[in-house]
């Protein structure tokens, strides 16, 4: 089977960790992430691949070549100015020839069963299968409402807490026939869920697939230490992974032995005496002294000074860490700068507004997962999902949406009288009960 991997990316967000690289040659587990990728789509029967390159593509090339000592065939495509990513797909026409084919980006990780979405597809037989994935925390992605049939009905883009309406997020991992090229425009630049997809929800030719299994689309500094830490503790599963850590060279003698404990070491570690790793990651040209402290951290080649202490970090290639430094979580260390997770503005969600109405407040542990199963319980009674979820019932409107600050929704009834507001909202709390919420706290006139 053919797969095309989009691998263009240049990393802007995630600066200062994949330094002057590709994005997609950001180490995982002292392995380049597009290298994981490769072997997941070889253990899925997709052993014919073409990569669409932009930034430092020779990067990419020279590092992977034609493939064939990784069991798989490589082609490129490298993009002198930006195609968006179906103006990608479209530059790899001759490649695809008359197969349906794997779209797959080259900087989010996962241990998909890929070879499932190809199935699904095949069953199926539209024109896009696209892989799906539940995540509690969706605001960064773009969200997906399916039918009972799986056909995709509505797309939201980046929403803030107020618009979720589901869990289900894209992925970028699509099975596409070829006669979806026919339908990308000859030139400039064309995107799958800005330009395509729309067009294609609206003639229901778009079927979604909730997979199972692990996925991070590694965009910042924070995504990229979470993953790190969920790979070393088997969350995410990685065949190319090292499974035994690499004895380091051990810079002068000590009587105390290494202290080092569900850890990945690789080769190329200078470690000093007397130290303590506990659940990290330690990259090729890492340089530790003694009397250092690491802990849930990731050290990509940095270089720690005598008793530095770093705590839930990342500690990039170039950066030199003076003595005694003490990181606090979340910082992300280069020789350019800090980035504190102390100092970073925390994202702002808008605020609630209860428009005259009686709004009522209900606790639940997962707000994104219910309001999935909400959305699949009501929109065969017609709710749109722009705003919420929101349906005219009687003379009242209702509009369901989760708080943006806990761990709950509101079920707001709006017009009618306050009889009829009271009884739409013991209604639809009541069914969002039986989806997973907690009785109601507080009513909000």
């Amino acid at each position: 089977m053919k797969a095309i991997i989009m691998a263009g990316g240049k990393g802007t967000r995630l600066r200062p960790i994949c330094g002057a690289q590709p994005k997609p040659m950001t180490k995982l587990m002292g392995v380049p992430l597009l290298e994981h990728i490769i072997e997941l789509l070889r253990q899925n029967g997709f052993t014919e691949l073409c990569m669409t390159l932009a930034y430092k593509p020779e990067c990419i090339i020279d590092y992977f070549g034609d493939g064939k000592d990784r069991g798989v065939s490589i082609e490129y495509r490298v993009e002198s100015e930006p195609l968006g990513t179906a103006g990608g797909v479209r530059a790899c026409a001759d490649f695809v020839g008359n197969e349906d084919f794997l779209v797959i980006s080259g900087d989010a990780a996962c241990d998909f069963e890929l070879s499932h979405l190809a199935r699904e597809h095949e069953i199926h037989g539209g024109l896009v299968t696209m892989a799906l994935y539940s995540h509690s925390e969706p605001l960064p992605y773009g969200t997906v409402i399916t039918d009972n049939g799986g056909t995709v009905i509505s797309f939201i883009e980046k929403p803030c807490w107020e618009r979720v309406v589901t869990d289900l997020v894209n992925t970028g991992i699509y099975m596409l026939s070829p006669r979806v090229l026919e339908l990308i425009g000859g030139e400039g630049a064309v995107d799958f869920a800005k330009d395509l997809f729309p067009q294609l929800t609206s003639r229901g030719d778009i079927i979604g697939i909730p997979m199972s299994g692990y996925w991070c689309d590694i965009g910042d500094g924070k995504s990229y230490h979470r993953c790190c830490m969920d790979a070393l503790e088997g969350r995410l599963s990685l065949p190319l992974a090292r499974k035994k850590q690499s004895l380091p060279r051990v810079l002068g003698q000590s009587d105390s032995p290494l202290r080092i404990s569900d850890s990945l070491i690789c080769e190329g570690v200078l470690l000093g005496r007397d130290c303590v790793i506990e659940r990290s990651i330690v990259h090729p040209g890492s340089r530790i002294s003694d009397n250092c402290h690491i802990k849930d951290s990731v050290i990509d080649g940095g270089s720690l000074a005598r008793g530095c202490i770093v705590n839930s970090s990342v500690i990039c290639a170039d950066a030199a860490l003076p003595p005694d430094t003490r990181t606090v979580p979340g910082d992300i260390i280069s020789e350019s700068a800090v980035l504190s997770a102390q100092s970073e503005a925390a994202r702002q969600d808008a605020p609630r507004h209860h428009k005259g109405g009686l709004c009522r407040e209900l606790n639940c542990r997962d707000r994104a997962g219910l309001m999935r199963r909400l959305s699949a319980a009501l929109w065969e009674a017609g709710a749109d999902f722009s705003d919420g979820i929101t349906l005219a019932d009687g003379r009242c409107k209702v509009r369901i949406s989760p708080v943006a600050d806990d761990s709950a929704i509101t079920v707001e009834a709006i017009g009618g009288r306050e009889k009829e507001r009271l009884a739409i909202c013991d209604k639809y709390s009541e069914l969002a009960k039986k989806y997973g919420a907690a009785e109601a706290f507080v009513d909000i006139q």
